[in-house]
């Protein structure tokens, strides 16, 4: 069988179809998006959009600011407006994974079907209602590839393209650090795309140049807006919460803490989770890493079928355009590498940046048998194609929908995300419960009191503190870190005892080790236990 000559690129036609397509997206997305304060990470994100500090590493300060912006839109309240902002990135990508597979196929119809497989599938559609980075990063990461694409079109003409990807990486890094997993197989798009059309050495050196200013631009403003957040330094940063109070967990002194250029330097490469990439632990196995992958893609995200299109679609992507084809493999293997050799908690939210390039050869494998059903129906009947071709467009969408999209429908008829299992952002049954947690912690406590919690709720306590309330004053630590030794650090009850000393007010939510040598637990209001030094 020939294969037929790929698309090359989207028309204006589909810049129209991508605009609906997302914007029927974000409805649902909006329709069944987490009303109010979260949990966790999620509360972490809520909180520090309005106080803008420093988040966990890497920080973050891209994303800050852009959910800022959306943080000023006056609807729903102010928790909602930042999970708004991750339904608009989720919208963004899909619209986005369409435009990409039409670099490969004909089909409007096989393209809309990757969108639709990477939309309907249960990550994604987790992360896209609730306030988190992982579709802000891929949406970065699908106008990254547009980007270059269009830029490989003419090379010698499209500077301005391949600047404005590279400057895009550069910020998106302060969006999620998975963006930049795709600098490898971008720079050797670029410079096979150069050799490939025997660019001239002007075409090289303009192409270079381009990309290398973009991306020291994008760095330059990703470290600023990290500085900027670690000059504002609320009492909800996270150095302030975390690294800085439990600094013994990772030997930190306190004048590590005394430069941004150090903040940066612990935040960014992460002195929490140092040891989480390739770890040296025996107990850690690749192998069981990729098993764990494959049962998360077939059991969760897709189903065989759509996933035997991907490997199709694939085949044709490499076959019919080979530097692009490269280009999504070695991006796909490149992220895989990493992702399965780092070891942290909800490792699935990892995967997917991975589902970019299988969501584009998903379209591009159902592209291809529908383009060649249409070339064969075509001429072969000089009447009725048209509805032959509508009945096996049909079968391809079914294959597509089922069996995820009655429970979605479900979600979106209820509004509520009913179908999340994991209830560590939010408890689907209790919607308020994080507020609910919060407001019964805060409950009759003076401006200046300080609580310590775990990472759960910590969060969405300070958020309604903080940011609804107006306490300011109240400070807020974690009390088991990750990298904790199993008992609250002994420089953070140093500190706490310097509270007391002041005639602050102390809270735990929990009698944690480490507390008893130093102070009398007490149980008090709100489901939390009151410190007093002990004599």
């Amino acid at each position: 069988m020939k294969l037929p000559t790929s698309a090359e690129g989207p028309e204006k036609k589909d810049y129209w179809v991508a605009l609906v397509f997302a914007i029927v997206a974000l409805i649902a997305y909006v329709r069944t998006l987490a009303p109010d304060v979260l949990y966790g990470d999620s509360a972490e994100f809520q909180t520090l959009s309005y106080t803008l500090g420093v988040t966990h590493s890497t920080g973050y300060p891209t994303y800050l600011f852009l959910a800022r912006v959306i943080g000023f839109l006056p609807i729903r309240n102010p928790a909602w407006r930042i999970s708004l902002f991750s339904a608009l990135c989720a919208a963004i990508t899909v619209g986005g994974v369409y435009l990409l597979a039409r670099y490969f196929t004909y089909s409007r119809v096989g393209a809309v079907l990757g969108g639709l497989a990477l939309g309907l599938s249960y990550t994604f559609w987790s992360q896209a209602i609730i306030a988190e980075v992982y579709t802000p990063g891929m949406a970065f990461l699908v106008a990254i590839m547009l980007l270059l694409f269009h830029w490989q079109t003419e090379p010698g003409q499209r500077s301005l393209s391949l600047f404005a990807a590279a400057l895009v990486a550069g910020i998106g890094f302060g969006v999620h650090a998975s963006v930049w997993l795709v600098a490898p197989p971008a720079i050797a798009l670029v410079l096979w795309t150069l050799w490939w059309n025997r660019a001239s050495r002007s075409d090289w050196l303009r192409a270079l140049f381009a990309g290398c200013i973009g991306a020291v631009i994008g760095l330059t403003i990703f470290v600023m807006a990290f500085l900027i957040t670690d000059w504002l330094n609320p009492p909800t940063s996270f150095i302030r919460t975390t690294l800085k109070p439990s600094r013994v967990f990772w030997d930190l002194q306190p004048a590590d803490f005394d430069s941004p250029l150090n903040h940066l330097k612990m935040t960014v490469f992460s002195v929490q989770w140092a040891d989480a990439l390739f770890p040296q632990d025996e107990n850690f196995a690749f192998s069981n890493e990729l098993e764990d992958f494959h049962a998360r893609l077939t059991t969760h995200e897709f189903s065989s079928v759509v996933l035997l299109f991907a490997v199709v679609g694939a085949v044709v992507m490499i076959v019919t355009q080979p530097i692009r084809g490269a280009f999504y493999l070695l991006t796909f293997l490149v992220s895989l590498f990493i992702i399965l050799n780092y070891r942290a908690w909800e490792k699935y939210v990892f995967y997917l940046s991975l589902y970019i390039p299988l969501a584009v050869s998903v379209g591009t494998g159902m592209g291809f048998v529908l383009d060649r059903v249409y070339r064969y129906l075509q001429p072969n009947s000089e009447r009725g194609y048209s509805w032959r071709y509508l009945v096996v467009s049909s079968c391809f969408i079914a294959i597509v929908l089922q069996p995820k999209a009655f429970v979605r429908w479900q979600a979106i008829q209820k509004g509520t995300p009913n179908f999340i299992a994991a209830d560590y952002p939010f408890p689907a049954e209790n919607l308020n419960e994080p507020r609910l947690v919060a407001q019964s912690r805060l409950a009759g406590m003076e401006d200046n009191a300080v609580l310590v919690l775990d990472f759960q709720t910590l969060y969405s306590t300070a958020y309604v503190a903080h940011v609804e309330q107006g306490l300011t004053n109240m400070l807020f630590f974690e009390a088991m870190p990750y990298g904790n030794d199993g008992k609250i650090a002994s420089t953070l009850a140093t500190e706490l005892e310097g509270y007391l000393q002041e005639g602050r007010s102390v809270f735990i939510d929990q009698n944690y080790p480490g507390l008893e040598q130093k102070f009398h637990v007490l149980p008090s209001a709100g489901n939390v236990y009151k410190l007093l030094i002990r004599e």
